[in-house]
């Protein structure tokens, strides 16, 4: 079941969590679905000293500079990037902080995606992933917004990439593998909405997940 504005609980953003539970939340979506954005308004209705975020942005950027073609050097570079980033989110998760993760895992990425399981796998921790779909329409009228274009970060701005990249690929959708060594939820949520609409579901999904509990 997809979660949408029917389900938007304005109180939510009036409230702050405590009790912070380790746990990894990873936001998927296309670009210009508005990931960061949603996690930094979330990041603030939770306990500032448990929690992290993590924008994937921070680990493409650096590769992008230097082999842009997205090359085989480019995509090694990149799991070399993560490797050491997401063991330390594993420490940390372990330690009772909340990471909150942005990511753009289609369908054909399934050695990405086991990267991020393995950030919890054997552990206690669950990880919370959440696919965030957005109407095409408001997708291209985010991606083509002025902020989006003065930016510094190297994120997509043709809109004819992205329509081709929304017609051709899913967002994957995790499972657990049967074996128990994953304690996973995998959500969808409609984010074409308003940014408080879309906060207050990951809010309420974070909640319900065990991860907080809330004043």
């Amino acid at each position: 079941m997809m979660l949408s504005s029917d389900d938007f609980s304005p109180s939510l953003l009036q409230t702050k969590a405590q009790s912070a539970r380790g746990m990894v939340v990873v936001l998927n979506g296309f670009p210009g679905a508005g990931k960061l954005t949603i996690l930094q308004q979330a990041k603030a209705l939770l306990p500032p000293d448990k929690t992290r975020l993590l924008d994937n942005h921070l680990i493409i950027d650096p590769v992008q500079a230097l082999f842009p073609d997205r090359s085989d050097e480019h995509h090694r570079l990149r799991r070399c990037i993560r490797k050491p980033v997401f063991d330390q989110v594993r420490e940390l998760a372990q330690k009772g902080y909340i990471i909150l993760m942005t990511a753009c895992l289609a369908e054909d990425e399934d050695g990405v995606l086991h990267e991020h399981l393995d950030i919890v796998r054997g552990t206690d921790v669950p990880l919370l992933w959440i696919n965030a779909q957005c109407d095409l329409p408001e997708l291209e009228r985010r991606v083509g917004s002025p902020e989006r274009h003065q930016g510094s970060k190297t994120k997509l701005t043709d809109l004819d990439v992205l329509k081709k990249l929304v017609s051709e690929n899913r967002l994957i959708e995790p499972h657990e593998g049967g074996d128990g060594s994953i304690k996973l939820v995998v959500e969808t949520i409609d984010i074409s909405g308003s940014v408080e609409e879309s906060v207050t579901l990951v809010m309420k999904l974070i909640v319900t997940s065990g991860g907080v509990e809330i004043i």
